[in-house]
């Protein structure tokens, strides 16, 4: 301690002075002090890095883990795929770590021990809860114009109301500001908003049209003639729609064609929905069976027997797990869409017919005029509903709003919104699902998703197919490239053109034949070359010297 006082009261003169006594004694300063630094680090009870739970890790991980470099033929891509491999990992773990930002806990209603969740009303829950929330409670009424379909945007921020008789009005619905409100003068079967908030779907009762948020007609979708459900695939850019004349469209809204058409010859689709995991296609008939559809396949890629009656609701939760569906013959049924059967059955009473799901599984039933709401009911568990409410007319639609404890609800008499502790996502993606975001951030995130848009061609019941390889087809693909390689060159065939005496003899001719010989020669161990690489690698083909040119007796050989 002594001498590396005295080191420090001389270093700052021993430094500026140029005798090796100083220079010794400055490195002798250096070495202490990077020491000392060990030292404090070393006693400080607060790491640099606090460890990440696994079970934090495992919820963000991705099949791209999954994949060896090993498999790779070729050191430069191994190495490359290295790398980007950590680059994965590091994200994994930085997800991992930002979920302690995460500070929204998810709602819940608590009651006193024998009282039963369901006698608590709406006004009972918008006095209990803050001002903010308490304003997400309310209703329209509008009853000259009823019923009414709705569809939320998929942040959660804008609501569009459809009524039967034409009126179509956009809303935001947190702050009450009206965007726009028209009456279209004919028959509106649904509505639904695109893949911003600012063009919206309506499916009239001829054709079908796009609004902008200011009302104006953008476009007439002729092809989409009679239909009575509208779905969006915000991934694939498709809207859907399913006609009475049992016709199943698909629409490629950014170029404006029609991907597919399917004939289902199952009656009318009046029940429509979307698998939000693998954008397949839901549909209910009158026969009580329920079809999957793809628009890569004409047939359905499964049919189900659901009910015994006609369907009258289907609901898929956002993980793709599990279906609910409801019939005439007053059962709920839930369904394992991993093993396409039955998990449990519940009885509910006469009327029944809207079903809808929320982000936290809470399941919502229109029961005539009555909107009940159920807890746990994938587990089997459920015996009572969680939640009822009395809207004021006969129920006609459900939805349940994204990272929002709210349900809305159209019905005979308008519309109602109404509290639903618990059914929303508490945290939300900002940079997937902004209900803050500017117009500047909206274009970015639209321009954003065509980049990232998907292909209908891939849309299949495994949604993770996309993440592996056809190995059939990869095999026969390089069968076909190696027989390329070892083929017998064929001969080449080739008489020079006859000139006059005495300009092109014998020793021309046959130095112009070789020239050509030469040259398609060369052309085809090129291509050989190019085969070679794709099929072996690049290291390979370069010892096999098919991509050797007559110039690498130039190159100075490495010793």
């Amino acid at each position: 301690i002594q001498m590396s006082t005295q080191i420090i009261n001389l270093s700052a003169q021993d430094e500026t002075s140029g005798t090796t006594e100083g220079r010794m004694k400055w490195k002798i300063y250096k070495a202490l002090k990077k020491e000392d630094r060990k030292r404090k680090a070393k006693d400080d009870h607060l790491p640099e890095q606090v460890n990440v739970s696994h079970a934090r890790l495992e919820r963000h991980k991705t099949d791209a883990l999954k994949l060896d470099p090993r498999m790779l033929k070729s050191a430069f891509h191994r190495k490359k795929f290295a790398a980007k491999k950590k680059i994965i990992e590091e994200g994994i773990e930085k997800n991992a770590r930002a979920e302690i930002l995460n500070v929204e806990e998810d709602g819940f209603l608590d009651t006193e021990d024998g009282e039963c969740s369901y006698n608590i009303g709406q006004k009972e829950i918008a006095q209990s809860v803050d001002v903010a929330s308490a304003t997400k409670s309310f209703g329209l009424l509008l009853p000259q114009f009823g019923p009414y379909r709705l569809n939320y945007s998929s942040n959660g921020r804008f609501l569009v109301l459809g009524g039967r008789k034409g009126h179509v009005a956009a809303l935001d619905w947190q702050t009450k500001k009206l965007l726009f409100e028209t009456n279209v003068l004919e028959k509106v079967n649904d509505i639904q908003f695109l893949h911003t908030e600012t063009m919206l779907a309506v499916a009239q009762k001829n054709y079908s049209y796009i609004y902008d948020n200011t009302g104006t007609e953008l476009h007439c979708l002729k092809n989409l003639f009679g239909v009575e459900r509208l779905a969006f695939l915000p991934r694939h850019f498709l809207l859907v729609g399913s006609t009475k004349t049992s016709y199943l469209h698909w629409l490629d809204v950014s170029v404006g064609a029609i991907v597919s058409s399917t004939l289902t010859r199952s009656g009318p689709l009046d029940v429509m929905t979307v698998n939000p995991a693998n954008a397949i296609i839901h549909t209910g008939h009158h026969n009580g069976t329920i079809a999957l559809w793809s628009p890569n396949v004409k047939e359905p890629l499964v049919r189900v027997l659901a009910h015994h009656s006609s369907l009258r609701g289907i609901a898929v939760d956002p993980n793709g797990v599990y279906m609910y569906s409801t019939a005439v013959d007053q059962k709920l049924r839930v369904w394992d869409l991993r093993m396409h059967r039955q998990l449990h059955s519940y009885s509910l009473p006469h009327g029944l017919n809207e079903v809808a799901v929320s982000q936290k599984g809470l399941v919502a039933c229109g029961i005539g005029n009555t909107v009940q709401i159920f807890k746990d009911v994938s587990t089997g568990i459920c015996a009572q509903p969680y939640l009822v409410h009395k809207p004021g007319g006969l129920i006609s639609n459900l939805e349940f709003v994204p990272f929002e404890d709210v349900l809305g609800v159209g019905h005979g008499g308008g519309f109602a919104s109404m509290l639903v502790p618990g059914a929303g996502e508490a945290n939300v993606d900002a940079l997937r699902n902004n209900p803050y975001e500017t117009k500047k951030q909206r274009r970015e995130r639209e321009v954003k998703q065509l980049l990232d848009k998907i292909s209908p061609d891939l849309i299949s019941l495994d949604p993770n197919e996309i993440n592996r390889v056809n190995t059939e087809a990869l095999e026969e693909d390089i069968q076909k490239k190696q027989s390329v390689l070892w083929v017998k060159e064929p001969t080449i065939e080739f008489t020079p053109r006859h000139k006059m005496r005495g300009r092109g003899g014998g020793v021309d001719g046959a130095r112009v034949k070789q020239i050509v010989k030469g040259e398609d020669r060369l052309q085809k161990n090129k291509e050989k070359g190019e085969i070679f690489n794709q099929v072996f690698g690049t290291d390979e083909a370069e010892e096999s010297g098919l991509n050797k040119s007559v110039l690498d007796r130039f190159v100075k050989k490495k010793k």
